[in-house]
């Protein structure tokens, strides 16, 4: 009975995909009849509008599509149409995990838009730039495109995407491990979500925010986040925002609590939540963490097995991201069980990634065990540079230290010249008020002095009519 119900079901998905496909072809032929009517700027929007149809039907005539629209608004010399003809392009590239196109796409976009006014296309190519930009790994870059685009939107009075980009600044500096700079840019965007009462993206930055309260092992106040947020996003039916959130509880289980079953049930249930929505990205980090967690479990065949297919699908999508954590912990593994040779290889590949993405806490984080590698494979002059190179870290960092504790002795220096001055005004304030009390002494001396001179007369001649009186009778 249940491989009959399996066959119906089958049969059912392939009847609606094929009405689907029928669907597509419908409104296809629709849009190539209209566009070969059509001249100008019409036409240039009918193709951008045959390319976005194109893109589950035929990837290559999706692209084709969007090229011959490019080349229309070149020949109109309309520069913001070219450039929307290019970012949407680019959103086809992204779409299907292309990248490097897509980037170079929205570079383009932005050389046409260059002068022009804030708009709302030059928001939008921003953000999509900014988004590829973290996929790739390259967070210095991503993080100049959002000022960017917070610059714009603040211009353009768009309270959302205003906090949406200081949310993916916070994301930056949360991948950075600036965890004190991300709480307050998270707690920022929350608070412009509140204002603008928008719950769903105030329960995504809860879910955001958890992951920093992970990093500081405090795990009840993630956990409490996390459990506000996930009705939330079960009410709107957010299955993106669900996938993302019981992957922070599944971290969150294993690192705090240390219950990895429920650390894998929460993984899985993540895991099911990305393919329902295609969400590759999550997809492959939910892999990622479910075999970090089978590694601790001591179950390395399949935490091995898991990291080869994340690391094989990242390097089929251009996911540098995926492909720097599975080099790091590949590595790594291997140098904890000995296998010195594997390890310096996948730690070499990681920091030559890191290298050219210019992300220095990958190069950090891997550099001691690749050091260890270098040691007791006896390749000293390798393992000679990367001290050498360790040490000139080491200076920079006590450099860039010793900077600080100057610009520390000068704002204690400051400090103490103002509580110079601040003393010194107290000592004036202090003269001030003694000299007021002075002057109210004498005030209420001289006060008395009148009084007296007024009621003594008086009552002297009181006291001499009674002393007449008296003398009479």
């Amino acid at each position: 009975m249940k491989r009959l119900h399996s066959i119906l079901i089958l049969l059912l998905l392939s009847s609606f995909f094929f009405s689907f496909a029928q669907e597509d072809i419908r409104v296809i032929d629709s849009l190539e009849s209209v566009v070969a009517k059509q001249e100008g700027r019409e036409k240039v929007e009918t193709m951008l509008e045959l390319s976005r149809a194109f893109f589950d039907f035929s990837y290559d005539d999706c692209i084709s599509w969007g090229e011959r629209a490019i080349l229309d608004a070149v020949r109109l010399s309309d520069d913001e149409l070219v450039a929307k003809a290019y970012w949407k392009i680019g959103l086809r590239y992204l779409n299907h995990y292309e990248f490097d196109l897509a980037s170079e796409q929205f570079v383009i976009a932005l050389k046409y838009l260059k002068g022009k006014a804030d708009s709302e296309l030059l928001m939008d190519v921003l953000n999509y730039k900014g988004r590829v930009e973290l996929f790739m790994g390259e967070l210095d870059s991503a993080l100049v495109t959002y000022q960017m685009n917070f610059q714009v939107s603040e211009n353009l009075g768009d309270e959302l995407n205003c906090a949406d980009v200081i949310n993916n600044m916070a994301y930056i500096y949360f991948q950075q491990d600036d965890f004190d700079k991300a709480m307050n840019y998270f707690q920022d965007a929350r608070q412009r979500y509140t204002l603008i009462q928008d719950t769903l993206s105030m329960a995504q930055c809860d879910n955001n925010i958890s992951n920093i309260y992970v990093e500081w092992q405090q795990y009840d106040k993630a956990f409490s986040l996390l459990n506000n947020a996930v009705p939330v996003f079960e009410q709107f039916e957010d299955e993106a925002s669900l996938a993302q959130a019981f992957q922070n509880l599944g971290t969150a289980y294993a690192t705090g609590r240390v219950c990895f079953d429920s650390a894998i049930y929460f993984l899985q249930k993540s895991i099911v939540c990305a393919k329902n929505v295609g969400d590759q990205i999550t997809l492959l980090e939910d892999e990622i963490e479910l075999a970090n967690v089978l590694k601790r479990m001591n179950r390395y065949k399949e935490a091995i097995t898991l990291y080869q297919s994340v690391l094989y699908t990242s390097e089929l999508m251009g996911y540098k991201k995926g492909i720097l954590d599975v080099y790091r912990n590949l590595g790594i593994y291997y140098n904890e069980i000995g296998d010195f040779t594997t390890s310096a290889i996948y730690l070499k590949r990681c920091m030559d990634l890191a290298s050219e993405k210019g992300n220095q806490l990958y190069i950090n984080s891997v550099r001691p065990y690749l050091i260890t590698d270098y040691a007791h494979l006896g390749l000293f002059s390798e393992m000679s540079r990367e001290l050498g190179l360790y040490s000139d870290n080491y200076e920079s960092i006590v450099g860039e230290s010793n900077a600080l504790d100057d610009e520390l002795v000068h704002l204690r220096e400051n400090a103490e010249g103002l509580l110079c001055q601040y003393e010194k005004q107290n000592e004036q304030i202090q003269t001030l008020k003694s000299q007021r009390n002075q002057y109210r002494l004498a005030f209420f001396g001289l006060l008395l002095l009148v009084i007296a001179a007024v009621i003594l007369p008086l009552l002297y001649k009181i006291v001499r009519k009674n002393r007449t009186k008296t003398a009479k009778d």
